[in-house]
């Protein structure tokens, strides 16, 4: 009977430890795609522009890779207010709401910003074209079909 413990703990451990070496392959294109244009369109709503239009509709696999595809999403707001702190606050609020963390950062001459949300393949660059202006534009990674 001893025996018969043993084995049934080794084959209980056998398979934890299986199921967690396996990879987790992530969200689809369409998932992805939807989880960027849901980011952006509530990123933007939580920064209160006066008007937000579409500029890249998404929806479309766009090849790239050697047989992957991404997804693309992009919006341009206007505000009442001027602000120099609008990209700072619109990266603390994709990291703070989401976990994006930034890719490539704010640099001095150039107002943009990339984040990159690893978990749901998506990155949102953030810009400020105007003082009373903003856009945020994403896509997805290059992801394999299925």
């Amino acid at each position: 009977m001893v025996a018969v413990g043993r084995w049934a703990v080794v084959v209980g451990v056998v398979v934890v430890l299986g199921g967690c070496s396996a990879a987790e392959a992530g969200p689809t294109v369409e998932e992805a795609g939807e989880t960027l244009q849901r980011h952006i369109t509530e990123l933007m709503e939580s920064v209160d522009p006066e008007e937000t239009v579409v500029v890249d509709a998404g929806g479309k696999d766009v090849p790239c890779g050697s047989g992957g595809v991404k997804r693309t999403y992009g919006v341009k707001s206007t505000f009442s207010r001027y602000d120099d702190n609008l990209i700072a606050e619109m990266a603390g609020r994709l990291g703070t709401k989401w976990g994006y963390e930034v890719f490539d950062p704010y640099k001095p001459g150039l107002p943009k910003t990339t984040l990159k949300l690893s978990s749901s393949r998506t990155s949102i660059t953030v810009e400020t074209p105007s003082d009373h202006e903003a856009a945020a534009v994403g896509e997805t990674d290059c992801i394999p079909r299925e």
